[in-house]
């Protein structure tokens, strides 16, 4: 039993035989305690990364930034995410998830307030860029933490509140923002408030365990009980295309770049379909993203006990056409000479449940590794879609101008949809314990 921390002389946290595992039948406080942690570093994390673009304006007003700039700050954050996402799992891997998560959120709310004090656009770009770091590598490093601490049967229920931490962070930071503007604060306010996270990380590093998984596998490498495998047990890229993991390798980078364009494709572009290929104004459309973010939130909540009930294949394959199915009837629509606004709310619903089918792949493909390379492999998988996620806005505006915003979508849904085949051509993984799946 391996959740008791105790230090050898490497430096690294090792298990002790007499300490409780992980209840396969309950959530203990210690994974109550993990789950709340790694939900609120969702919620700062979407926070950090969305406040940006509410403070855009008067960053640029400050600054005197052309528009060529302001997007050179935005990439700057898109590149700090990929090159976090894969180099900071990599520690993850060797000093444990707690370390991992500490550190993650440390940097974006540490860099944010970076932001909060810059008296440049260079150093706003810097501040970004390292901001980032840092929400790059929560997730694939928190997907890790929370998969090998909560029961089996609660895998993707918790991950699905972990995954709802996004919409409800987008909803804090247009909150900073609002009561800062009405008070007449400025927006570096709106970055310095966001750095309180990295304060609260020196506390919760005492009270947190780390991973009885991880520390298993690290107690089993200490000891050389891994007779004849020692060396495939240390975490390095070149494990990950063995001939042992490379399938799955293959299946997780494919289901996070085209996962990456489903999800992008809604998020970002929906907003415009609605202004303009049905000629709603500024603030309906505004009335119309907060409603379909609301029913997101249900719709990542739903996704995690649907999904340990009836197996990710089948949610995940429910989760994706109800996109397609959305995105079709707004092609459909955009043919008619009037639309009432009640059929794109109901569509509107169906998008933003839609979105949840992000809790399916990010729980599958953090099952799917062995410990050793559990953080390793999502972050090389998680840095890949990013770098998809870059690109998707880009290309699908490119397609929108040649034909129509609404058609762009449809491209991407149907992109979105070849995470079915694929997460059909791995096993499933539902209500089976982690050892068991990797076996």
């Amino acid at each position: 039993m391996f959740n008791i921390e105790r230090t050898n002389t490497t430096g690294i946290p090792q298990a002790s035989a007499t300490a409780p595992e992980i209840d396969d039948n309950k959530m203990t406080p210690l994974a109550w305690k993990v789950l709340l942690f790694v939900f609120l570093g969702w919620v700062i994390d979407a926070a950090d990364g969305t406040i940006y673009s509410l403070t855009l304006t008067s960053i640029r007003n400050e600054f005197n930034l052309s528009l060529t700039q302001m997007g050179m700050i935005a990439s700057a954050f898109l590149g700090g995410t990929v090159i976090g996402s894969f180099l900071i799992p990599m520690l993850a891997e060797k000093k444990g998830r707690k370390i991992g998560m500490i550190l993650s959120i440390s940097l974006y709310s540490l860099f944010t307030g970076v932001v909060g004090i810059a008296r440049n656009a260079i150093t706003v770009a810097f501040g970004r860029f390292f901001t980032g770091w840092g929400t790059g590598a929560e997730w694939p490093i928190g997907a890790a933490y929370l998969t090998e601490m909560v029961p089996t049967k609660k895998r993707a229920w918790a991950m699905g509140i972990m995954q709802a931490g996004y919409p409800i962070g987008y909803f804090l930071a247009a909150g900073i923002f609002a009561i800062f503007m009405a008070q007449n604060w400025g927006w570096r306010g709106c970055y310095l408030v966001l750095v309180t996270p990295a304060i609260m990380c020196i506390p919760l590093r005492a009270t947190l365990k780390e991973s009885s998984t991880w520390l298993k596998n690290q107690e089993e490498l200490n000891k050389g009980l891994i007779t004849g495998e020692r060396d495939q047990k240390k975490a390095n890229l070149r494990e990950l295309f063995k001939s042992k993991y490379r399938k799955f390798t293959i299946l997780a980078t494919a289901l996070h770049v085209f996962g990456a364009v489903f999800s992008w494709g809604l998020v970002v572009w929906v907003p415009s379909a609605v202004m303009l290929d049905f000629h709603v104004d500024k603030v309906r459309t505004a009335q119309f993203v907060m409603f379909s973010w609301g029913v997101a939130t249900f719709g990542y909540l739903a996704a995690g006990p649907l999904a340990d009930r009836y197996g990710r294949k089948r949610i995940l394959t429910l989760y994706t056409t109800i996109g397609l199915i959305a995105v079709l009837a707004l092609n459909y629509l955009r043919t008619l000479p009037t639309v009432s606004h009640v059929y794109l709310y109901v569509l509107g619903a169906f998008i933003g449940t839609a979105v949840g089918a992000n809790v399916i792949y990010i729980t599958y493909t953090s099952e799917i590794y062995p410990s050793h390379v559990r953080t390793l492999g999502l972050g090389f998988s998680v840095s890949t879609g990013k770098v998809a996620a870059v690109f998707t806005p880009t290309v699908m505006g490119m397609i929108a101008q040649r034909s129509s915003v609404t058609f762009a979508l449809l491209l991407s849904a149907v992109i979105g949809m070849l995470m079915v085949p694929l997460i059909y051509s791995g096993p499933e993984t539902a209500q089976k314990k982690l050892e068991d799946i990797v076996n």
